[in-house]
């Protein structure tokens, strides 16, 4: 079955818009192939070179990506292809991801949600991965405003 065409264009300022309130990356993939489209922001740490037009079976070798147990992962384990697949959002996954000339794999939060036309079928997926660092610094600021409340308020 030959891609959806998804208005990409369109998106565009959507997925900066995201990717900036979300402080990591926002990938455009189409389906089913689950190439990517479009990618906008970054992930911290990681220097991806050119994604642009890559599909899952390349995402392994090109993006060496692997499981939280840090063995390979496998095509069809990554959300991106699970999304597709079922048409269900995949959230909260922790998955390692490298890049050339890096010592260590980065881990990253991964969300995948599935777009969908007017009958159901998915066109594409939109995928967002996050510094989880980025997570537990917000974490912590979110502590700090409730104990400050709290002080300010009384018991």
């Amino acid at each position: 079955m030959p891609d959806a065409v998804l208005p990409a264009a369109l998106l565009q300022p959507l997925l900066h818009v995201m990717a900036e309130q979300l402080g990591g990356a926002v990938i455009l993939h189409e389906a089913p192939s689950g190439r990517i489209l479009m990618v906008a922001g970054a992930i911290p740490g990681l220097a991806l070179e050119d994604p642009i037009g890559a599909r899952p079976e390349d995402y392994v070798g090109r993006f060496q990506v692997f499981a939280q147990d840090g063995s390979v992962a496998h095509m069809e384990a990554l959300p991106v292809v699970r999304a597709i697949a079922t048409g269900e959002a995949i959230t909260d996954e922790v998955w390692l991801i490298g890049a050339e000339g890096r010592a260590a794999p980065v881990p990253v939060f991964v969300d995948s949600y599935p777009l969908k036309d007017d009958k159901g079928a998915v066109i594409g997926v939109i995928a967002t991965a996050t510094d989880p660092k980025r997570w537990g610094q917000r974490a912590e600021r979110m502590k700090q405003s409730i104990s400050t409340r709290s002080r300010l308020t009384g018991p």
